[in-house]
């Protein structure tokens, strides 16, 4: 881990708080994730980071807002690299989160311990990142229903964020797969959902 003691200077104390969580939780999730050991890895005193963050929740939740700007950034980039194919959008994007995810140890667990601050920024950023799965997944199935969309956008969630739990939990260890990898896999699974829900749509209207 980054030693941010010799970085740290006064008045940018909230930031090197956030990234050194960010960096915690990049190696260990949120298990045991504390405001004490977050300030004694940022070389500060103890009660250091009580002048920005009241609890523990409200730094999960200021380090969930950064994680979801980056992973939302992430995505963005992705989609716009893929082309125009919007079926080729969805798979970039199952990609890119899937890759930041891994990197990042990001989880459902981490979202959902910050989104009980009630942080208006967190609940935003969240937005955010779901207004835009929902267009990119509107935009893959023109003529699904609003409820079949809202289905789909969750299998997707699912799937890509399985996938990084699954790494997480070392169940690619033996296939001794790269973090490049295990996105590319999720990136043709998005696709293989996406795919075969356009398929049993035409089934359907055929028979």
């Amino acid at each position: 881990m980054q030693n941010n003691k010799r970085n740290y200077h006064h008045g940018n104390l909230k930031e090197t708080l956030i990234r050194t969580s960010m960096e915690m939780i990049s190696e260990h999730g949120i298990q045991g994730f504390s405001v004490a050991k977050v300030a004694k890895n940022a070389g500060v005193a103890i009660s250091a980071p009580y002048r920005h963050f009241p609890n523990r929740e409200s730094l999960l939740a200021e380090t969930g807002i950064v994680f979801l700007t980056e992973l939302t950034s992430r995505m963005k980039s992705a989609a716009t690299e893929a082309g125009n194919d919007p079926i080729e959008r969805v798979a970039s994007v199952a990609g890119a989160y899937v890759q930041y995810a891994l990197e990042h140890n990001v989880s459902f667990q981490l979202f959902s311990a910050a989104r009980e601050s009630q942080l208006t920024t967190f609940h935003e950023r969240s937005r955010e990142m779901i207004n835009f799965l929902f267009t990119l997944t509107q935009e893959a199935v023109p003529e699904a229903a609003w409820d079949e969309l809202l289905e789909l956008m969750e299998a997707l969630l699912a799937l890509v964020q399985g996938y990084a739990d699954m790494f997480h939990q070392g169940h690619f260890s033996q296939l001794n797969l790269t973090k490049n990898q295990i996105a590319r896999r999720s990136a043709i699974a998005a696709k293989l959902l996406i795919n075969g829900w356009n398929q049993c749509r035409k089934d359907v209207e055929q028979t």
